[in-house]
C-alpha cells in the first residue's frame, strides 16, 4: 500500500487531510514539530497513524519523513503574515528553507508526487476578482514571498527533476479544529466570532 506523508499534520488542515486519507484507506504519515499544530487535533487518530515529531529545518528528520513515501502532502508552515513581518528570519527558514529541504528528501527517496500548500497571499492587493492562475503575483509581506518562493521550486523540481508536483494557492480555509482567535484565523470564524459577540463584523471593500 502506497505511503503517504503529511508534513503539519497536527495542524487544522493538516489533520483533516489525515482523516480523509485514512477515509480512504490510505497509510499515512505525519511530522510535525508541534509548534503552530497541537496534538490534540490528532489524539483521536494516534493508532492509525506513523508519528514523526520533527522539523523540517532539520534535512534529515525530512529524509527519515520521506523515506518509503508515495505521496507528500507539505502543509508544514509557519502560517503567518503579521509573524512574517515582525520575525522574517523564522518564517523564511520555515517556509523556505523547510520547503526546499522536502523537496530535496523527497526526490532522494523517490516520491512520486508533491503536493505544496501555497497561499493566495501570492495576489497582494490585485483587485482583479475571482482570482486566477494567469494573475502576475504582487506579494506584499515576507510570508507571501516565502510561500511564493516554495511555488516557484515546486515547479524547478518538476522541470529539472522529474518530480510531479502541484501547488494550491488556499484562501479563507475555515471548520473545525481552526482557532478563531488566532491572528491568521481567515475571514468567516472572525465574523462568526463578531456576531456572537454582538459585534459588527469588518468587512473591506465589497467582501
Amino acid at each position: 500500500m502506497s505511503l503517504f506523508l503529511v508534513t503539519g499534520g497536527a495542524g487544522f488542515v493538516g489533520s483533516h487531510i489525515v482523516e480523509g486519507l485514512l477515509a480512504r484507506g490510505k497509510k499515512v504519515r505525519v511530522i510535525d514539530n508541534f509548534s503552530t499544530g497541537s496534538r490534540k487535533n490528532l489524539e483521536h487518530l494516534l493508532g492509525k497513524i506513523e508519528l514523526i515529531e520533527g522539523d523540517i529545518r532539520k534535512v534529515e528528520d525530512c529524509r527519515r519523513a520521506c523515506e518509503g513515501a508515495a505521496v507528500v502532502l507539505h502543509e508544514a508552515a509557519v502560517p503567518s503574515v503579521p509573524k512574517s513581518v515582525v520575525d522574517p528570519e523564522t518564517s523564511h527558514t520555515a517556509n523556505v528553507d523547510g520547503t526546499f529541504n522536502m523537496l530535496m528528501a523527497a526526490r532522494e527517496a523517490g516520491v512520486r508526487r508533491f503536493v505544496y500548500a501555497a497561499s493566495s497571499s501570492a495576489y497582494g492587493d490585485v483587485e482583479v476578482s475571482p482570482k486566477h492562475e494567469d494573475i502576475r503575483p504582487q506579494p506584499k509581506s515576507p510570508y507571501a514571498v516565502n510561500k511564493l518562493v516554495g511555488e516557484y521550486y515546486c515547479r524547478t523540481f518538476y522541470e529539472c527533476f522529474g518530480l510531479q508536483t502541484v501547488s494550491l494557492r488556499y484562501f479563507n480555509v475555515f471548520g473545525p479544529r481552526q482557532d478563531p482567535k488566532s491572528q491568521y484565523a481567515a475571514a468567516i470564524p472572525a465574523f462568526v466570532t463578531a456576531i456572537l459577540q454582538d459585534r459588527r463584523p469588518v468587512v473591506y471593500g465589497d467582501g
